[in-house]
């Protein structure tokens, strides 16, 4: 990879990494893995590979047409990202003050199939129907939030408690396909050994690593 493309793919990176920021994940779910494909209505989209266990999410992503990980400490708010290519990983916590732009995540937490918006005071929700949806038990449900009039239809997991299919008024879809529960290996939620430790501000700040 030549230092032009090295330094767009981090860039593109970095995006990925503060929208995944700005999700909401958290503990309380049963562990599982599966494929996630999220969509928005324009722009790239990203595939990847999301595994949950205990109080620590990974996704496997594609870049344009490069790997990234991104691997969140959900209980100390530290998310990674890892670069395979370049050996290399950056760390950043949540709410840090950097504001992603683009689509947003789905918000990836635990919610109650049954009552969906317990615990969100400016959300009000709609049940739809029972649906069989990427071959999971689901509940179909659309979320408004009352301060911004957004949408988002969610297709929640019966027994995962987690959407496999959500639809936002903007155009953004989430899905999540080839489920497998149970728990992953604890090494699939650190940082390779060896790798180097990357400074965001020097790249915001124009330098790219070599």
């Amino acid at each position: 990879m030549n230092h032009r493309t090295q330094k767009l793919f981090i860039a593109v990176t970095i995006v990925f990494l503060l929208l995944c920021l700005g999700a909401s994940a958290q503990v309380g779910l049963s562990p599982f893995s599966g494929d996630m494909t999220m969509k928005p209505k324009q722009g790239e989209g990203m595939k990847g590979k999301i595994y949950f266990s205990g109080n620590k999410m990974r996704m496997d992503m594609n870049a344009r047409g490069h790997q990234s990980i991104m691997i969140n400490d959900i209980a100390s708010k530290i998310v990674y990202m890892v670069m395979p290519e370049q050996k290399m990983y950056m760390e950043m916590r949540a709410g840090q003050g950097m504001t992603p732009h683009g689509p947003k995540m789905p918000d990836l937490k635990s919610y109650d199939p049954d009552h969906p918006c317990a615990g969100e005071p400016d959300m009000t929700c709609e049940k739809i129907g029972t649906e069989t949806v990427n071959d999971r038990s689901t509940e179909k449900w659309v979320f408004k939030n009352a301060k911004s009039g957004s949408t988002t239809t969610a297709w929640i997991d019966r027994k995962l408690h987690f959407p496999v299919k959500s639809v936002t008024n903007d155009g953004t879809e989430m899905d999540l396909t080839n489920i497998q529960e149970g728990a992953s290996a604890a090494s699939m939620f650190e940082v390779p050994a060896g790798y180097r430790k990357f400074d965001v501000g020097a790249m915001m700040g124009g330098q790219a690593p070599h």
